[in-house]
This record gives structure tokens, C-alpha cells and sequence, in this order.
């Protein structure tokens, strides 16, 4: 498995854009959690910072290692930092500002995948064959059925949901006209947007039509300026807008911002 993937490489442009954004989300966090240590809203983003390290370091490590390969023990740093980031930004929005429906709900499936999540992730990528022809039956069922659902929610459903979520929570601060938290949550929600589609859709296909060009260096640095957008949008919600002040379980009601204007009688 560990010849499958092409030797690491990186420039040190690529390993400035990636590594500022972990810098700035850990400095963040640690200051948040520092200033409101028993406060959820506080502790899941030093998680989510944490657990960006590794993939956001990745490109430095390259940089500074060039010609490097990808080992099983890298691959399993890297594929369990991305899972649990994605379990922990999905928490994140699920509790910032406000504790919302679905976590008072089903937290416990939440914590499952904590726990679960990563062991599924190692025995995938250790018991993996070395090469493909050597692949048995009961891994590729494994896979089928274990692997590729954990990868589909964990990539897929998880940042959708989180999007959705950080938007009814803007509609219910609109609603409720509470400012201090309608405006750090329009940055998250511009940042991640904007940086899911550099980061999917825009990036990749650049580097396919136009890998030797400007625009390449350009994207990359935009996905690192949107990055750096949610972590500087939390650190004004805290210390600009006082949301941690917020009582993260009394959640506005939604329904206004859903049924419009409400028309004066003739």
C-alpha cells in the first residue's frame, strides 16, 4: 500500500499557505479555551484545532522532506486527523453559538463515531493489501460496507450538515436580531464554503489544466486566506461580540426568519 501514493513534494509557498491556518486556529483555540476553560463552545474548537494540525502540516513536513513516501504510520496520522476534524467541525457547529436540536439528540451517535471512527480508519489502512491483486474477499466487504459508508458520512454528510446547521443558526440570530452572533457566523459559514470549493472542486482542477500556471499559487493562497477566516471570525464572536456570554442552551425560535415579513391588515 505504501507505493500506491507518489512521493511527497511541496514548495515552501505550499507550506506557508497550509501551516498559517493551523497556526491561527490553534492560537485561537488555546486563547479560548484559556479564557473560558469549562465552556463547550470553547474546548470542541481546540479540538478541531488539534485535530488540523496534521493534515495542515503535511505540506511543511513535504517541504522540508522532499522525496519522502507515504508510510502506513503517516497515512494513518493523516486519515484519522481528517476524520476526527470532520466529527469535531460538525460538533463545533452543532454547539456554536447555540446547542442545537440534533446534538441534545443524538450526541451519543456523535461520540460513537469518535470512538468507533478511527479504529475503523486504522484497520482499513493496515490490514490493506499490498497491492491490489493480493486483495482478499473479506477486506473488500469490509470495505464495501464499513469503509466506504464511514468515508461517505465522515466527507461527505457530516460538512454538509455542519453548513446547514451554521446556517439555521444564522436565520435564528437574524430572527431574534441578536448581532453578536449573526456576524462571527456569517464568517464561518463564508469560510467554509469558500474554502470547500477551492479545496474540492477548483484546486484540483486546476492543477489538471493549468499545473504549470500562476492560478494554482493563486487558489492556493485564497484556500489559505478562507481558512484563516474562521478562526479569526470565532476570536471576534468571543472577545468583539461576547458570544460565549450567550447561554448556549436557549436557541431562538426559526420560525420567524422562515415565514417572512408578516403583512399588516388592509
Amino acid at each position: 500500500m505504501d507505493s500506491v501514493f507518489p512521493p511527497l513534494t511541496a514548495t515552501g509557498f505550499d507550506a506557508v499557505t497550509s501551516a498559517v491556518p493551523a497556526v491561527a486556529y490553534l492560537l485561537v483555540a488555546l486563547a479560548a479555551v484559556f479564557y473560558a476553560p469549562r465552556d463547550t463552545r470553547a474546548r470542541v474548537f481546540l479540538l478541531v484545532a488539534v485535530a488540523n494540525l496534521p493534515p495542515y502540516f503535511l505540506p511543511y513536513y513535504a517541504w522540508r522532506r522532499p522525496g519522502s513516501m507515504f508510510t502506513r504510520p503517516l497515512i494513518s496520522l493523516i486519515a484519522v486527523s481528517l476524520l476526527v476534524g470532520s466529527l469535531a467541525l460538525f460538533h463545533f457547529t452543532q454547539v456554536f453559538p447555540w446547542r442545537r436540536p440534533w446534538v441534545r439528540r443524538y450526541f451519543e451517535l456523535l461520540l460513537t463515531g469518535y470512538l468507533l471512527g478511527p479504529f475503523v480508519v486504522l484497520g482499513l489502512i493496515w490490514f490493506a493489501p499490498a497491492k491490489p491483486e493480493e486483495m482478499q474477499a473479506s477486506y473488500a466487504v469490509l470495505t464495501l460496507f464499513i469503509g466506504l459508508p464511514t468515508i461517505f458520512v465522515v466527507g461527505i454528510v457530516a460538512p454538509f450538515a455542519g453548513v446547514l446547521s451554521l446556517y439555521y443558526s444564522y436565520l435564528a440570530a437574524r430572527a431574534a436580531g441578536i448581532d453578536r452572533a449573526r456576524v462571527p457566523l456569517v464568517g464561518i459559514i463564508v469560510s467554509q464554503l469558500a474554502g470547500g470549493v477551492l479545496a474540492i472542486l477548483i484546486i484540483p482542477l486546476l492543477h489538471f489544466v493549468a499545473p504549470s500556471g500562476p492560478w494554482v499559487a493563486i487558489a492556493s493562497a485564497l484556500l489559505s486566506l478562507f481558512g484563516i477566516l474562521m478562526p479569526l471570525a470565532v476570536a471576534l464572536g468571543i472577545w468583539k461580540y461576547g458570544v460565549l456570554t450567550l447561554d448556549e442552551d436557549e436557541l431562538p425560535s426559526i420560525r420567524p426568519a422562515l415565514q417572512g415579513p408578516i403583512e399588516p391588515p388592509a
